[in-house]
């Protein structure tokens, strides 16, 4: 039998114990269903619950949707990677804020993904908020049905740690950036790009920064305790956390998979009524001229 958790639920009793019983939600029968190829994203659950698709993980003033961008204006519509929508993310004043799209399910073997890597997303910040550091990032998580505690975390991908420069840089403003991560990505000299870790196999929280390594250094890493042999990618998050006040942020073609295959995920808005309606009339009218050619040919 198949056990779910409500995140909400879960949240409520602490955000740390509420993404640890998502996880292990997610490895009770919960598998992905993604299969290469691109899978249009038009509607979000309120919660994130594992096998039911993308949803929202937002606290405090945060939110999180899908949006037209349609008369937006500037490079956030001219520019954007897949018209007409994109994710849009926000955060309040208060450091508890957060606003997060999230999906949760087994999507496989973390040692095997995490040394064939291929994932990215694009992000548009907006010049907004005290923390220009702040954008959208890209979080996976892990987690092993073994152990004693130490068996989740999340590996965090954000756009200040991944820039030309080394060490966190200010990530650019008002226009669309495109980041591809592959197994290799901020590994040795490469100190301008990788993950950094929220703790969990034996090895520290980074608290939002260094160690920066490459998804293929830490799963090296994880691997001096045992029960990273069994530990699964079991969940998505794309967005703004905490301490992270006052930020606007989109997003849009969020990739994951291995160099074997990989599924990218396209936020779309639903149609617009009117557009459901013209197509409901199109297709109507082809049924009528369907039927009435078929009368024709009988009275014939």
């Amino acid at each position: 039998m198949k056990t779910f958790f409500d995140f909400s639920t879960a949240v409520r009793f602490g955000t740390d114990l509420g993404i640890r019983l998502l996880a292990i939600a997610a490895l009770l029968g919960v598998s992905s269903t993604a299969k290469g190829g691109t899978i249009v994203v038009d509607q979000l659950a309120p919660t994130i619950v594992p096998g039911g698709g993308w949803g929202q993980f937002v606290q405090g003033g945060g939110s999180a949707g899908i949006f037209d961008l349609t008369g937006a204006g500037g490079t956030l519509e001219s520019n954007q990677p897949s018209p007409i929508g994109a994710a849009k993310v926000t955060t309040g004043a208060s450091n508890s804020d957060r606003g997060e799209i999230g999906i949760s399910a087994d999507f496989g073997l973390a040692s095997d993904i995490l040394n064939n890597l291929v994932a990215g997303y694009s992000y548009y910040k907006v010049d907004n908020g005290p923390n220009a550091f702040a954008a959208p990032s890209l979080k996976l998580g892990i987690y092993s049905a073994v152990g004693t505690g130490d068996n989740y975390g999340q590996l965090v991908y954000e756009p200040s740690w991944n820039q030309p420069a080394a060490g966190s840089s200010l990530p650019p403003t008002g226009d669309w950036q495109t980041v591809s991560i592959g197994s290799g990505t901020g590994a040795g000299s490469d100190s301008g790009g990788g993950w950094w870790w929220t703790g969990g196999f034996e090895q520290s929280s980074g608290a939002g920064g260094p160690p920066i390594k490459s998804a293929s250094e830490w799963a090296s890493l994880f691997a001096l305790d045992a029960d990273f042999a069994s530990a699964r990618i079991v969940g998505i998050n794309v967005g703004v956390g905490t301490y992270n006040q006052n930020q606007i942020g989109y997003f849009d073609n969020v990739v994951f998979g291995t160099d074997t295959e990989s599924t990218t995920y396209n936020f779309q808005p639903v149609p617009e009524p009117s557009s459901l309606a013209i197509f409901g009339i199109g297709a109507l009218g082809l049924v009528v001229g369907g039927i009435h050619r078929r009368n024709q040919k009988q009275s014939a």
